[in-house]
This record gives C-alpha cells, sequence and structure tokens, in this order.
C-alpha cells in the first residue's frame, strides 16, 4: 500500500487525478489501556485495520493510500488517567473535515475514515464530522472500524469476531482486555507487560448497559480502577491476528458497498 507522506508533490498529484485512488485516514487515541498495555493501542490499531483493508480494496481495483494516522482522539473516558491526551470533540472533527477537504482540494476523491477508538465522545465527533463532509460535492466517505450509530453485532464485534477469543464471556471483553491485549501480542509484542497481564483477573463489566445509564468515565465504569474490562491473561498473539484478519474482510465489504465496486 503507497503511504502519503512517503510521496513526492508530483507522485500525489497523479494519484489525486486517479479516480480509483482511496485515500484511508486511520483515526486513533493516546489513552489508558490498563497496567499492562501502552497509551498507544487505538493508535497502532487504526493502522493495522488500514492494512487488512487495503488488500481487499485493491483486489476490488482500487488503489489504497495511507494517510499519516491521526493519534489523538476524544478520550472522555480516561481524560484523568496518566498519559491520556484528549481532544474537544469540536477539535478532533475540525481536523477530520480540514484534512480531508484540503486532499479533496487536490483531486482525491474517495477517504475511509479507519476509526479503533469507541469512547462515545469521538464517535460523536466522527459523526459530525461524517455529516459536514457528506454535503460536500464531489467526494465519497465510508466509515471502517468503530463507526457512529453502529450497534453489535457489527463487523468489530459480531459473533464470528467473538467465536475467535477464549474468553468464557466474549460479550464484556472491551477495553484492554483479551482481544486488545491479542492484537499487542500480535503486532508490538514488546509493548506488552506480559508478566502483569498474567497476574490480571477477569474485571466482568456490562460496559454498553453503564455509558447508556450515563456513565462519563472508566471510574464510573469500574470503582476499582483497574483500567481494563475482560480477560487479558487469556490473550495470545494468534488470536490478534485472526481477529484483525476477519475485521478486515468485513470491513472491506462494507467500505466497497459504500464507495462502490
Amino acid at each position: 500500500m503507497l503511504k502519503l507522506a512517503e510521496l513526492t508533490f508530483r507522485e500525489a498529484a497523479r494519484l489525486a487525478r486517479d479516480r480509483r485512488s482511496v485515500v484511508l485516514l486511520p483515526l486513533g487515541a493516546i489513552e489508558q489501556h490498563g497496567p499492562h498495555l501502552p497509551l498507544l493501542v487505538d493508535w497502532l490499531g487504526a493502522e493495522d485495520l488500514a492494512r487488512r483493508i487495503a488488500p481487499h480494496l485493491s483486489r476490488a481495483g482500487y488503489r489504497p493510500i495511507l494517510a499519516p494516522a491521526l493519534p489523538y482522539g476524544v478520550s472522555t473516558l480516561a481524560v484523568s488517567w496518566g498519559g491520556t491526551v484528549s481532544l474537544s470533540t469540536r477539535t478532533l472533527s475540525r481536523v477530520i473535515v480540514e484534512i480531508v477537504t484540503a486532499l479533496a482540494h487536490h483531486g482525491f476523491r474517495n477517504f475511509v475514515l479507519v476509526n479503533y477508538q469507541a469512547d462515545p465522545d469521538h464517535l460523536r465527533s466522527m459523526a459530525a464530522a461524517h455529516r459536514a463532509l457528506r454535503r460536500r460535492r464531489g467526494i465519497r466517505v465510508a466509515v471502517a472500524g468503530f463507526a457512529p450509530g453502529a450497534k453489535p453485532p457489527n463487523a468489530m464485534l459480531n459473533d464470528r469476531v467473538l467465536a475467535l477469543m477464549r474468553s468464557r464471556r466474549p460479550a464484556r471483553e472491551w477495553h484492554s482486555g483479551e482481544l486488545e491485549t491479542s492484537l499487542m501480542l500480535a503486532r508490538a509484542p514488546r509493548l506488552v507487560r506480559r508478566a502483569v497481564a498474567r497476574r490480571l483477573r477477569p474485571v466482568w463489566v456490562d460496559v454498553g448497559e453503564r455509558l447508556r445509564r450515563g456513565a462519563r468515565s472508566f471510574e464510573q465504569l469500574d470503582r476499582g480502577r483497574r483500567g481494563y474490562f475482560g480477560s487479558p491473561a487469556l490473550a495470545r498473539a494468534a488470536t490478534g491476528e485472526k481477529v484483525m484478519a476477519l475485521r478486515g474482510r468485513l470491513i472491506a465489504r462494507e467500505v466497497l458497498a459504500t464507495l462502490g465496486r
């Protein structure tokens, strides 16, 4: 897959004129991910998801181009935890719109916002950006990964994805649990504090229900301030590889349905 930042201006201009070109913009976050994972999980996850989607787009006739990821997102739930950087919803929305608009000005017409951050305020910010961009003529914008308004089952957390986990309660695996720990073991194993992860006992919280009831922070989701939900000790690199490959296939279908084959 081509990387936008590695192109010369002439190469970028040629690609912008090519109607097969599609720009993938990964959206992540810098936020706490428990005592065993680094702050960059969502950033890395968004880039990995973009790379998983790209081959499927290529086979459908598109030319995927990876834009530099946005490492910062809206992290309202984690804002009080060390190292977390949370933009305002208005700032993130404006940044997304301005990046896409700038590239559209040069001629790019197809865009995919590839998102790995599920904080409700982050998703609201994405929804606002998506609405603004849909009003602009001549461009098509798809959303991949955690998407505004999407509810399970979806390509990120459907029955096929859940079946790949070892957890006895896969529907309760959420932030920094088996899935995200597996992703990190597959993509950046040196950043996983494995000895810590092996000692972590499962934390079973119905996060979706608590969010619907008005929880606005991880402290309100879990008064124990453990910073993770699910069972990190069960994570395996093979699980992360299988899950991300499956997500890539499923999400690529959704993207192609939006962009058109």
